[in-house]
């Protein structure tokens, strides 16, 4: 199952990234100033077409509403090279995770001219060929995410001063406006859930928030506590962190609350829940501050079991959970990935190589982990099948580094990186 790769990319402005065949260990680098390295055989666009397929989707951060981050669809294995790489916009930046759907790779992000006038925009590029064919300006502010929902687009941004949040319905083929709600500043990206979307709101209001895909708000129910994370959802309840380690459950349809529990094992330091829980099959995946993941019954918060993923504390929390039928997967920045076992807990095997603290993402039984700087993905126990290199601004701010994301779908592997640019990784055939 693994071994490194490297590969190469360009567009428009020169990137330098690499890739290493797990198979055949040929190592390909970039076009352009690379160290007297070699220029790497053309991935060309027909060979993506060979590779894609119309199955599969990500249609908003985590997968779907319950942020299982698995999917469906298969991750390339293989000869593994770059499709293409677009970055819209003069100057992007602060860009969300990319949402997949059946035609398109959507992105949000920011611009400003003048480091100052902030404005926000929503882009949609070709999921096949990369040409890009939705730039929607959604107004002043920054994205803070997006969803796809059907023939629906939902985009949730802040206006300067993050006082409040706008959520706007777009129609996904135009990107023309359907409707707009305002509600207090959001902790997160929406998670929808059978025709409905789901927020928590922070700052005073500590609330969250039920909205149908006609722009009603269903309903509003008071969590009585900070929040750092977004909504998950399952079809009967909506879940939220807070930052005092309780987990609080409400009733999907009425927003009444089911229960109110401490999960997360408090810290002095910092927050007790900053990574968004997981929801599936019954059960919530909680992660805390102090290296810890905590399995919960949704049915009233009971603690199935508790885990210690990092051995020594370097005050990192660790981030949301990808689950399958019966595996966990942690991404830790210090301690690598990590597998659990769904039934119990226990530690099945850790990866060597160093993690982050972006959630991994899962499909076919391959997991795919965003680092600051690359893309892994690995088939089995530590085995990496390829490594993917994006080359990261030098900014100097952390945010850049931490914001590595990937969808899984068409077959495809997207990552979407801060600073706007949008990679179509897959398979040569």
């Amino acid at each position: 199952m693994v071994s490194l790769t490297r590969r190469g990319l360009l567009r428009r402005t020169a990137v330098a990234a690499g890739l290493t065949s797990a198979s055949g260990c040929a190592t390909l680098n970039a076009p352009g100033p690379a160290n007297g390295e070699s220029v790497p055989r053309r991935f060309t666009n027909a060979d993506y077409a060979a590779s894609y397929g119309t199955a599969g989707r990500w249609p908003m951060e985590g997968h779907d509403g319950g942020r299982t981050g698995r999917a469906g669809s298969a991750v390339p294995l293989g000869d593994v090279g770059v499709a293409w790489l677009r970055r819209p916009g003069t100057d992007p930046h602060g860009a969300t995770a990319p949402v997949v759907g059946s035609e398109r790779v959507y992105v949000g992000y920011n611009e400003s001219p003048d480091d100052a006038d902030y404005r926000a925009y929503l882009a949609g590029f070709d999921a096949e060929t990369g040409e890009r064919q939705l730039d929607v300006r959604l107004g002043a502010g920054r994205v803070v995410g997006h969803a796809l929902a059907g023939d629906t687009l939902l985009a949730v941004t802040r206006p300067p001063g993050y006082d409040r949040a706008t959520v706007t319905a777009l129609a996904r083929a135009d990107g023309s406006s359907r409707w707009t709600e305002t509600i207090p500043d959001v902790t997160g990206p929406p998670a929808v859930v059978d025709g409905t979307c789901y927020l928590a709101t922070r700052d005073g209001d500590d609330a969250v928030y039920a909205l149908d895909l006609d722009g009603t708000r269903r309903w509003r129910t008071p969590i009585d506590g900070a929040c750092y994370t977004a909504t998950c959802a399952d079809a009967d309840a909506v879940y939220v962190g807070l930052t005092d380690g309780r987990v609080v459950a409400l009733e999907a349809t009425t927003g009444k609350r089911r229960w109110v529990e401490r999960i997360a094992t408090p810290d002095e330091c910092c927050p007790d829940i900053q990574g968004t829980p997981t929801v599936v099959d019954g059960r919530l995946y909680v992660p805390g501050i102090r290296r810890e993941l905590v399995a919960v019954d949704v049915t009233d918060g009971t603690v199935d079991w508790r885990t210690t993923v990092v051995d020594d504390d370097y005050g990192n929390p660790v981030p949301s959970p990808a689950v399958t039928e019966d595996a966990v997967y942690v991404n830790t920045y210090h301690g690598g990935l990590v597998a659990l076992a769904v039934s119990d807990g226990s530690v099945r095997w850790r990866s060597s190589y160093r993690g982050d603290l972006r959630p991994p993402a899962v499909g076919d039984d391959v997991v795919v982990v965003p680092r600051h700087d690359s893309v892994v993905a690995y088939d089995g126990a530590d085995r990496r099948a390829w490594t993917v290199d994006v080359a990261v601004p030098d900014v100097g701010m952390a945010g850049y580094i931490m914001r590595t994301r990937v969808a899984l779908a068409h077959g495809m592997c997207y990552v979407g990186i801060a600073d706007g640019r949008v990679y179509a990784v897959g398979a040569r055939e």
